[in-house]
C-alpha cells in the first residue's frame, strides 16, 4: 500500500529537486513550487544553486531570501557551479536581472545564511538521486552546469533520475541573448550537450519560443496589480524587483514558472512534440542554440512544450501569491 501522502490521496507523492540561477523568474518557479506542494502531492526536497542570472553566491542568498519571506526555511539549500564548464563566467553586461540577481536593490536579508548546506550540491544531487534511484524528479531553470557535472562525475546517475524538466534552448533557433541561442543553454552550451546525451530517463523542454508565445497573455499591469496585491512578502519583494527590470515592458515573461507549472499540473499542456534533440558547440553564430531532428532519424527522446493553458498558468501564480482562487485548479 502506498504511504499516506500530504493532501490525503493514496497515490505516491512526487519527489522533485529544483536547480536555480535566481534570477526573478526562478523566484516565481520556486514560490509556485512552493505553495502548490500540499495541493499537487509532491515534495521539494532540495535546492541547487549554479550560475547564470547573477553569480552562485548571489544566487544562494537569493534562495534564502525567498524562502525566508515564505517561512520554507525547512526546505535545504546547496551551493554548486561557479562557472561553465568549458569556457570563462558571463560578463556582467549580460545580467538581465541585476548583478545581484535581484535588480541591485540592496534589500536587507530576511533569512540566516546559515542555512546553505556545507555540502557542494553536485555531490548533494548525487547522494539523493543514488539514495533513492527512480524516485526523483529533477527541474532545471538555469544553465545545466551542475547536472552535468554530476553525470560525469557519477555516471551510474544517468540511469538513476525519474525525469527531467528543462527551461531552456529553442525550438526554431530564436534567441535571446545571441541570434539563435537562448540564456541558458548559451551560458553553458557543453553543459546542456552532455545532459541531453547522456540522462536515460523522460526529458522535458520548455524552449525560449514557447515563452515569447505565452507572455503574450500576460499583460505586465495584470502582474503588478493583481499578482502583485498581496500581502504575500515574497511577491512584495518581487514587485520591486520587477518594476526596476521590467520597467520597459508592457507584458511579464516569466519564464521559468511556465516549466514549473508543467511540472506541478501536466495537464496544463495544450501542444508537445517529441525531436531527439542536441546542442550546437563550435557554430560561429549558432554556439548554443538546441537544433531538433526534423528529419526523424534519431530516437524522440526529448518532449518540447509548445503551448500550455494560459488562463490556468493565471490561476496558479494567483494561488503562489496567496489570492483566494476560487476556480478549479
Amino acid at each position: 500500500m502506498a504511504a499516506p501522502t500530504a493532501n490525503g490521496s493514496g497515490s505516491p507523492r512526487r519527489r522533485v529537486i529544483v536547480d536555480v540561477d535566481v534570477g526573478t523568474d526562478d523566484a516565481w518557479a520556486l514560490l509556485l513550487l512552493l505553495k502548490c506542494e500540499r495541493k499537487f502531492n509532491f515534495k521539494v526536497e532540495a535546492i541547487t544553486c549554479t550560475h547564470g542570472n547573477t553569480d552562485v553566491h548571489n544566487a544562494t542568498r537569493n534562495v534564502v531570501r525567498l524562502l525566508g519571506a515564505i517561512g520554507r526555511t525547512d526546505v535545504p539549500v546547496y551551493k554548486g557551479a561557479e562557472e561553465p564548464l568549458a569556457t570563462p563566467i558571463l560578463e556582467k553586461e549580460r545580467y538581465f536581472h541585476g548583478v545581484d540577481g535581484f535588480g541591485d536593490l540592496n534589500f536587507p536579508d530576511v533569512a540566516d545564511e546559515s542555512l546553505i548546506r556545507v555540502e557542494h550540491a553536485v555531490n548533494e544531487l548525487y547522494r539523493r538521486i543514488s539514495t533513492s534511484p527512480g524516485e526523483i524528479s529533477l527541474i532545471f531553470v538555469g544553465p545545466l552546469t551542475n547536472l552535468a557535472l554530476c553525470l560525469k562525475m557519477y555516471p551510474k546517475v544517468s540511469g538513476m533520475i525519474k525525469d527531467l524538466y528543462i527551461m531552456g534552448g529553442n525550438r526554431n533557433g530564436v534567441g535571446n541573448v545571441t541570434k539563435s541561442a537562448e540564456f541558458n543553454f548559451w551560458a553553458d552550451p557543453e553543459a546542456a550537450h552532455v545532459s541531453l546525451n547522456t540522462v536515460r530517463c523522460p526529458i522535458t523542454v520548455l524552449p525560449w519560443e514557447t515563452c515569447i508565445t505565452q507572455h503574450q497573455s500576460l499583460p505586465m499591469n495584470w502582474r503588478m496589480e493583481v499578482v502583485g496585491n498581496t500581502t504575500n512578502r515574497a511577491v512584495l519583494m518581487l514587485n520591486e524587483v520587477e518594476t526596476k527590470c521590467y520597467s520597459d515592458w508592457d507584458k511579464w515573461m516569466p519564464c521559468d514558472a511556465f516549466l514549473a507549472a508543467v511540472f506541478v499540473c501536466p495537464e496544463i499542456v495544450e501542444h508537445s512534440e517529441n525531436f531527439h534533440v542536441d546542442i550546437e558547440l563550435t557554430g560561429r553564430l549558432t554556439r548554443g542554440q538546441m537544433v531538433l531532428d526534423h528529419l526523424k532519424k534519431g530516437k524522440d527522446t526529448t518532449r518540447i512544450i509548445d503551448r500550455i493553458d494560459c488562463e490556468k498558468f493565471k490561476l496558479l501564480m494567483l494561488y503562489s501569491a496567496d489570492h483566494d482562487v476560487k476556480a478549479k485548479l
